[in-house]
């Protein structure tokens, strides 16, 4: 992208045309700066209040212009305009979260690859140490890029590449629609960033974000690691594994994978501290011995995928929600494997196969014996008059193996 201050003999303004809108007659500007090129719609009061500010602050000649029969002394549209602009200053000033397009920040980053403004100007235009002070001080950014020509112009705002190292203290940042390989120094952010979200973007590999900033992207570096990031999430992009490098974030405790197209659950072991999961919406149809990958975790979200056995979640003992809603499962004694899980308490199936079983609630609650009434199936607790039904089926299911039944909890009439 060009700049103006760098390509002031690359810049043409051309009026060619004007247009009615409205009865109101519009003039066209067409402004070229190297190889950028946009157009803008100005009445001609406009233009005169223009003139009479150059007229006052920099001496242009007033008979440039032609005159005007009407003149306001202050245009209402001009007044208005400012009148927001103070107001989002003040907002500047006193907030801690903005939001920011590539454009922008394309912008301030070119400004800052040379000596900028020049020592001997001191010119307010060239000074945006105010922006600096800003980015310095943020804690939440948003970062919103986009693959469509900016306005009227042939600007690409994700094709413009942008540096991050002017933010000093941020803890949250946000990227949607953002190309990443046109992001640098975001390793700068590894000390003070706590909450990572990319979202809708062509991410394909982890590394891709925490790893921006490395050429060899495939070679694990164990000095590039986010030391206090807590929360990743990394919703709706092409990620078709958990690589190595999600071990670049030790101290994680939430993960949400959800919306992209991972096959199986791995590279996870190293993440002691992780105890929220989420991979819904993804391609997982086998989940072995999850205990060795994901032992303490608390929390685990892999609906709509397409799993139809349990037998790896046996041994998953700190797990206290499960939701497996729309996946494949249609046998009811798969149950059987999380029936003895300790901690679990939240339980949803909806959407599945097994879901339609006769009977279905009774027969799911019967495999958790006398842990049945703390469990909330499918987001409802159990009633009483399942819970004596259970307590039935299990005394029946005790006398078929040939055993006495404990009659200690039934009450006849």
């Amino acid at each position: 992208m060009a700049c103006f201050w760098f390509s002031q003999n690359d810049t043409r303004i051309e009026i060619p045309n004007t247009e009615e809108i409205n009865n109101i007659t519009y003039y066209k500007i067409v402004v070229t700066v190297g190889e950028i090129k946009w157009h803008v719609l100005h009445r001609y009061s406009e233009f005169f209040d223009l003139h009479n500010q150059l007229v006052t602050d920099h001496g242009v000649s007033k008979d440039i212009l032609p005159s005007k029969k009407v003149i306001r002394n202050k245009c209402p549209v001009f007044i208005e305009n400012r009148r927001k602009a103070s107001k989002r200053d003040i907002l500047l000033s006193s907030s801690k979260s903005y939001t920011l397009t590539p454009l922008e920040l394309h912008a301030v980053s070119e400004c800052l690859k040379k000596p900028f403004p020049p020592i001997e100007n001191t010119d307010s235009r060239y000074d945006f140490t105010h922006v600096l002070d800003l980015y310095s001080q943020l804690k939440v950014l948003t970062i919103n890029g986009s693959g469509t020509p900016y306005l009227n112009s042939n600007i690409i705002p994700n094709q413009l590449p942008f540096e991050l190292a002017s933010f000093k203290e941020l803890t949250s940042l946000v990227l949607v629609k953002v190309s990443l390989d046109k992001i640098t120094s975001l390793g700068n952010l590894r000390s003070t960033l706590q909450k990572l979200y990319v979202h809708n973007t062509n991410m394909s590999n982890i590394s891709q974000i925490l790893q921006c900033d490395v050429l060899h992207k495939c070679t694990l570096d164990t000095n590039q690691i986010w030391t206090n990031v807590t929360v990743v999430n990394l919703t709706n992009n092409n990620l078709i594994e958990i690589d190595k490098t999600i071990s670049l974030v030790p101290n994680l405790k939430t993960l949400i994978l959800d919306s992209n197209k991972i096959s199986c659950i791995s590279g996870l072991a190293e993440l002691s501290n992780l105890s929220h999961l989420s991979l819904s919406n993804n391609l997982i149809s086998m989940c072995n011995q999850l205990h060795t990958k994901i032992g303490n975790i608390l929390t685990l979200n892999l609906s709509q995928n397409s799993i139809s056995s349990l037998k790896g979640f046996r041994k998953l003992y700190s797990l206290v929600t499960l939701d497996l809603s729309c996946n494949k499962i249609d046998d009811i004694d798969e149950i059987t494997y999380l029936g003895d899980l300790p901690c679990l308490e939240n339980l949803v199936l909806t959407g599945n196969c097994v879901a339609t079983t006769i009977d279905y609630r009774i027969k799911v609650l019967e495999h958790f014996k006398d842990r049945a009434k703390d469990i909330c199936l499918d987001n409802e607790k159990p009633t009483q008059s399942e819970l004596d039904k259970v307590s039935v089926l299990r005394a029946l299911r005790i006398v078929k193996e040939g055993k006495a039944p404990d009659l200690t909890n039934y009450a006849y009439i």
